[in-house]
């Protein structure tokens, strides 16, 4: 009842508004949206609060069309921030979040519609996998459930962003994507990473570094490099994050 009412005077606040040509909804707008549909649709289960991690935003044409040019990295950043959100409130989430805006001539001027939904519940994991201070994450993704060379199961990183706590990580998977974008493997907060900075690929039973044209660049045991086979005890810097590889037994 409540939601139904606070949706009903939200509409009432905002459709005059669009209907005289005012702005468009802007980007911390979107994030408020699916901040609300996070907490409106949270379902309670016994190892903790599970929240949607799929959001599709529906918006009048002429309300999306400011986004259009760069709707691709404002998703990637809204999607950033709705993982950064779970992880903070201890939320959990099935998978890593995705967002999808989308122009809806069925939805007046000014409003956002959020469709919210959570994926697959069986595979449910902790929106925050691994204690971690540097807002570091590794999630599953999806499709890649396959079994991985020895080689993979065997290797792991440590991550240390800007002198906080180091955070470990096993890869067990051949291809391992690094950046500060939602839809990397490992998801770093440091503004010097690029969204899709680098790529660690397992070839021929070892692991090879390659970066992915990255804006600052990446640099291993101190050297600038765009691709390298990785042995074990490796130095990856990537911006204020110092990556090293490592091998078990």
């Amino acid at each position: 009842m409540f939601r139904r009412l606070e949706d009903f005077l939200e509409r009432l606040v905002e459709a005059p508004a669009g209907r005289l040509g005012a702005a468009p909804p802007q980007p911390v707008t979107l994030a408020k949206r699916i901040e609300r549909a996070m907490d409106t649709n949270k379902r309670f289960s016994e190892g903790g609060v599970i929240v949607p991690n799929r959001y599709v935003l529906h918006l009048n044409p002429a309300d999306y069309a400011p986004f259009d040019a760069y709707h691709g990295s404002l998703e990637d950043d809204l999607a950033h921030d709705a993982l950064t959100r779970a992880r903070r409130l201890g939320y959990r989430l099935v998978a890593r979040p995705r967002v999808v805006l989308r122009p809806d001539p069925m939805v007046p001027r000014g409003e956002v519609r959020v469709a919210a939904a959570v994926a697959d519940e069986e595979s449910a994991t902790p929106a925050a996998a691994t204690p971690d201070p540097t807002n570091t994450s590794v999630l599953a993704r999806p499709g890649h459930a396959v079994p991985e060379p020895d080689s993979a199961s065997r290797a792991f990183l440590i991550v240390q962003t800007d002198g906080a706590a180091p955070a470990r990580f096993d890869l067990g998977g051949a291809l391992i994507a690094i950046g500060r974008a939602a839809d990397n493997d490992v998801i770093l907060d440091d503004p010097q990473v690029s969204r899709h900075h680098c790529q660690l690929k397992l070839q021929h039973g070892a692991y090879g570094f390659v970066d992915l044209q990255s804006r600052n660049g990446s640099t291993v045991n101190g050297r600038p490099v765009e691709e390298i086979a990785l042995a074990d005890g490796d130095r990856i810097r990537i911006g204020n994050t110092s990556i090293e590889f490592r091998l078990r037994g």
